[in-house]
This record gives C-alpha cells, structure tokens and sequence, in this order.
C-alpha cells in the first residue's frame, strides 16, 4: 500500500512539473510569437509612413512574417485568445481583451490576402522599383489576368478579415493599442478595393474583348456643371492590354447633324441660345455619370461605337499628370513639354498662325491634342514610368476632382462610387451644400474669377436656419463692356479679360424653404435672349437626388466684386437626437469638380441649451456661441457635432 502510494505521489508530481513546463513552453512560445508579431508590425507602420520608399521585394517578405507570426499564434493561443472576453471587466484593458478574437480573425484574412496578392503579383511588384526594367501595360494585363484567381481568393480573405473588424469598437480599445491599429481601419477598405479593380482590370484593358473608352478634355477656363466645357474628346480602343486605337478629334467634330438631337435644358437655350443640345455641351449635370451617359448617347463621330466608359479630366490634372511622367517628346513640339511649360505649350499651339482666324485655322487648333496624349501614352505603355508617384498624383487627382471616370462595367463602377472618384452627386447623414458654376458667356473668365463661400446654420431657434453668402471677385484689369458676342480673340489669354456670365446653382437638403435672396438685375442687351432678367431665384427639385436647387443668372463685369446672399430655413431632421439629450449635426460640402479651392466658411450655432460634446475636425475657433471653420474647399469636406442638452 505504501509504495503504491509512493507510486501515486510520484506520477502526480511529474504530472505537475510536465503540466508546468508545457505551459512554460506554451507562455515562452506565445510570448516568442507576440514579440515576433509587436516586431514586424512596427515594421509594418515604418513602411507606411513612406510607402514611395517601399522594396516591394521588401515588403512581400515583411508581410510573409507576419503571416507566419499569426498563424504560429492562432496555432499556439487561438484558444485562449477566444476566451479572453470572459475577461472584458478587466480594467484598462478590457476592450483589448473583448476585441481579441476578431482581431485574431482580421489579422488571419489580412495577412493571408497579402500573402495570397504578393505570391500572385510579385513578379511584377519588383519592377516598380526605380531603376528596375517595368513591364509593358500589356505585360500587367496578362499578369492580371494569370493572377485572377489567387486574387480571388485573396479578395475572399479580406472580405473576412472587414467582416471580424466590423466587430471591434476602436473607441474601447487602450490608446496604444488603438494608435497601432488605425493603418488596419483605414487599409482594410483600399486593400478590398484595390483587388477588386485589380481582378477588374483585365475585363477593363480588353483581355475578354475590345474596350473603347471616350476620354473628355475639359478646360476649367470656361466653367461647366462638370469641369469645364468639352474642348476635345479622345477615342480610346484597347484590346489585350495595347492601344490598338486613339484619336482625339475638336469637340465640335463629332456632331452629326443628319441625326436628332433633343432639346438642350432650358437654362442652355436662355442664357446660351443654344436649340440642339450637341455633345459638347453634355456635361450640364451637376452628377458626372449622368452627364457621362449622355455624352455616350450624343457622342456621333459618323460610325457605329459602342461606348465602355468615359474619363474626364481638366488642364489641372493634364499638367500634373505631364509632370509625374516627365518630359515628353511631342511630335511638332519645339522642346520637350513638361508639367511646366504644359500651358504655354498649350495655348501656343492653339495660337493663328500670322493672327488669322479662317476656316484652316479652325479645323487645326485643337490638333495638339492628340500628338501630346500619344507621347503620354506611349510612355506609359513602355512602362517608361515611376509607377509611385504617378500612383500619388492620381490618388490627389481623384480626391481634388480634376480627375472623373465613368464606366459600364458593374463592379468597377461600384469600386468608383465607392472611393468618390465617379464624380458623383453623393447625400450625407444630414445637411448638404454644393455650390456650382456655369458659365454661359462663350469666353475664358472662368480662369479671372475668385470666389469665397461662406455658410451659417443656426440650430438654436425652432426651425434651423441656414444662410449662404456668395462673393466674386473679376481680377482683370481690362475694362472690357459686357456686350453679348461669340468671338475668337488671336491672344488666348484676351478671351479671360471680359466679363463673367455665370448661372449659379446652390444645392441644399430635400425639404429645404427658400426665405430671401439677392436680387441683381441684368440687362436685355446684355443677353442673347435680348430679355432683362429680375435676378429673382428660381427654385427646382433636383432630378438627380434629394436635393432642392436654387439657381439665378449673374454677370460680373471685370474688375468688379459681386456679393449675393440666399436665406432658407432646413428640415427639421437636419438635428439628430438620440433619446431627448443626445444631438448630431452632420455636414457634407461638395466640391465643383475643377475648381482649384475655394476659401470656405462654416458657421455653426448649437441648439440653445446644448454643450458641445465632440467636434470633427477641430473648430478653427469658437466665437460667442458660434463653432466657426475656415477652410479651402479643394475636395469634399464633412463636419459632425455631437452636443448634449
């Protein structure tokens, strides 16, 4: 009996001191694997503060890491980690301990869809680096195409992974935690939409058939709903990922009047005397993908063409883009054109030859158009490019609205509204404002005129209360009569030096009730119509969403400062309560799509009896009862206050 016990005793002690050391094992392998994980993820936040610095090469092998480091996590603490939000009451780090599990998920699909994006696209990832010999577009095309479905499968992942890290509240998570975090709320998105363009793109270049795109050259100079008016259209075709097509022809060229055209709107037809709406005039809606579609369907260059997509983009995007690709070579170009001298070359080329304006010189003034984008292209087509900071531009492009596309394919599309690059009317949570100019003079002083917008909403009485100020500035010097004309000026610059004709609309929140407005007068013979308007403001639901639009007629002479003032009461849902205490207010200012910034105002007065709980962005100050920001609006601006009675 008693060397049974003996026996007994000893089984239980090596029980114990195996149990012990398996979970010294077992801690020493968790904390080797957190250490390993805390190392590569600081790597991980050093690449992205400067990803033009990042060795694809480099960065593949760091994601490798980390994917080993998490799964070697799940394998040796996936248990424990699905229990730790038994632990949620712990102080200070309850919510880490509550979040655990997803996050465990989100890091497992994140880290498996780049690993599954780098193993399918590496290859040609290492030739994005300076110096290295870049693929040709067709090259990428293919390599795409090969790569579809490994990126499938890495779509898949990180469609799992946003699944687990829409469970996680970062408000309740520790601060350090959080901050490490914030690269993984913000990537997660752009990761799922950069494989979906990417499993796109083949379909989009032409692998399962021939694409033709419309490219719309917009000169910001004479404004327009859209950028500015159609100077130029270029047909792009690809097949396989070449260019097996591109012509760009003057806007007006493309007009077959042995065809109908329907009524133009009727503020194109008074203020223009415009009675066929061509497809020069197409982007009169304020929504890109309206105005795109209706440049498909009034686009007639005399053949049958079936239309895929349309991308637009004004003088802004055109300069930069030439100086991200470097100088070009541009056939009949005295020098190489660079993002520089991009203008002058520009105007130059539009310039009469000897100061004559005839038939000739019509037919050619817009030919540089397609000796310029045939250099761009063939650089790109080369791969003759720093993939980087063209990357860079475009992004700023896309964000400032200098650059716009519409296409037909569904999911690419879907990826476009998504980021905001469609270029399309888009609501908020609550209040709403866009400002747009038209210019209907058949000049240049868009590029003359400065305009600053200020706006005040007032919550503290019953209804809320907005105001809206308007202010133009004609920066010519030039006295120029306001006479109207359709006229060629020999010097380009002499057509911004008249005066401003500039239909204005005001876009508000559905529901909204016009109060007061300014009214100034325009002469009869000041208008092609050759009747005087009373400056009164028309009011209109908009066709393209929840918006009421009110719009007026103006005429800036040059020189001058014009000040104009609307007055209009919100709807009373434009304040969010939650319960009766908790109050929001919501703002969402949309930017004209080629304008280059203009000085905004916000003011805002709370509710009366509120305290202001949270405010995002920061106020720029706080005066007497009003939350005030001062801002330029070159891309759309949102503001959120949360206050409490």
């Amino acid at each position: 009996m008693e060397i049974r016990r003996a026996w007994v005793k000893r089984i239980a002690w090596t029980a114990i001191l195996v149990g012990v050391l398996l979970i010294v094992v077992w801690g020493v392998l968790v904390a080797w694997t957190g250490l390993s994980l805390r190392k590569h993820m600081g790597q991980a936040l050093a690449l992205a503060d400067s990803p033009e610095d990042v060795d694809p090469a480099a960065a593949c092998a760091l994601i490798g890491d980390l994917r080993v480091d998490v799964v070697n996590l799940d394998r040796v603490a996936g248990g424990l980690v699905h229990l730790a939000p038994l632990f949620g009451w712990l102080p200070g780090i309850g919510g880490d301990l509550v979040a655990a599990p997803h996050l465990l998920d989100a890091a497992d699909g994140s880290t498996e869809a780049g690993a599954l994006t780098c193993e399918a696209l590496l290859p040609s990832l290492d030739s994005l680096v300076d110096g290295a010999e870049a693929p040709s577009l067709e090259q990428v095309t293919q390599m795409l195409a090969d790569a579809r479905p490994e990126l499938g499968q890495a779509l898949a992942a990180v469609e799992r992974a946003q699944v687990a890290w829409a469970q996680v509240d970062l408000g309740q998570l520790s601060p350090g935690l959080a901050d490490r975090l914030a690269l993984l709320d913000e990537g997660l998105p752009l990761v799922q939409m950069g494989l979906e363009m990417a499993i796109a793109a083949p379909d989009l270049l032409g692998v399962d058939g021939p694409r033709t795109y419309l490219v719309l050259a917009m000169n910001e100079d004479e404004r327009r709903p859209v950028m500015g008016y159609i100077t130029g259209v270029g047909e792009v075709r690809l097949e396989q990922g070449q260019l097996v097509q591109m012509a760009f022809r003057d806007g007006y060229s493309v007009d077959d009047f042995t065809q109908p055209y329907p009524v133009p709107p009727e503020p194109m037809t008074r203020y223009m005397g415009i009675e066929l709406w061509v497809f020069r005039d197409s982007n009169w809606s304020t929504d890109f993908p309206t105005s795109a579609r209706r440049a498909i369907s009034l686009y007639r260059p005399g053949y049958g063409v079936t239309v895929d997509g349309v991308i637009a983009l004004d003088q802004q995007a055109v300069q930069r883009l030439v100086d991200a690709l470097g100088p070009l070579q541009v056939e009949g170009a005295e020098a190489p054109v660079t993002g520089e001298t991009l203008i002058a070359y520009m105007r130059q080329a539009w310039a009469p030859d000897e100061g004559t304006v005839d038939a000739e010189w019509w037919k050619q003034r817009k030919s540089f158009m397609g000796p310029l984008a045939q250099a761009a292209w063939q650089r790109i087509e080369e791969g003759d490019v720093t993939w980087v900071p063209l990357g860079r531009v475009l992004l700023r492009l896309f964000e400032e609205r200098h650059l716009l596309v519409y296409l037909e394919h569904p999911d690419a599309a879907a990826v476009l509204a998504e980021m905001g690059w469609d270029g399309a009317l888009v609501p908020g949570p609550g209040d709403f404002l866009m400002v747009v100019d038209t210019s209907v003079g058949y000049n240049r002083a868009s590029a003359r005129v400065r305009q600053e917008i200020d706006y005040r909403v007032d919550l503290a009485g019953g209804l809320p209360q907005a105001s809206l100020t308007l202010a133009y500035t004609h920066t010519s010097a030039v006295d120029y009569p306001c006479v109207r004309e359709i006229r060629y000026d020999l010097v380009y610059e002499q057509m911004m030096d008249r005066c401003y004709w500039d239909y204005v609309q005001v876009y508000v929140p559905q529901g909204s009730q016009l109060v007061d407005a300014t009214r100034i007068p325009i002469a009869s013979e000041a208008l092609f119509s050759g009747e005087g308007v009373s400056g009164e403001v028309m009011v209109r639901t908009s066709e393209e969403g929840p918006w009421e639009v009110f719009s007026v007629l103006g005429l800036l002479p040059t020189g001058a400062t014009q000040t104009r003032s609307f007055d209009w009461t919100l709807p009373t849902d434009m304040v969010q309560w939650v319960g009766e205490d908790d109050g929001r207010y919501f703002l969402r200012v949309q930017k004209q799509s080629g304008t280059s910034g203009h000085p905004l105002t916000v003011r805002i007065r709370l509710p009366e009896g509120t305290v202001l709980l949270d405010a995002s962005p920061e106020p720029s100050a706080v005066d007497k009862g009003w939350i005030i920001y001062q801002v330029v609006l070159d891309r759309d601006w949102e503001l959120r206050l949360d206050f409490r009675r």
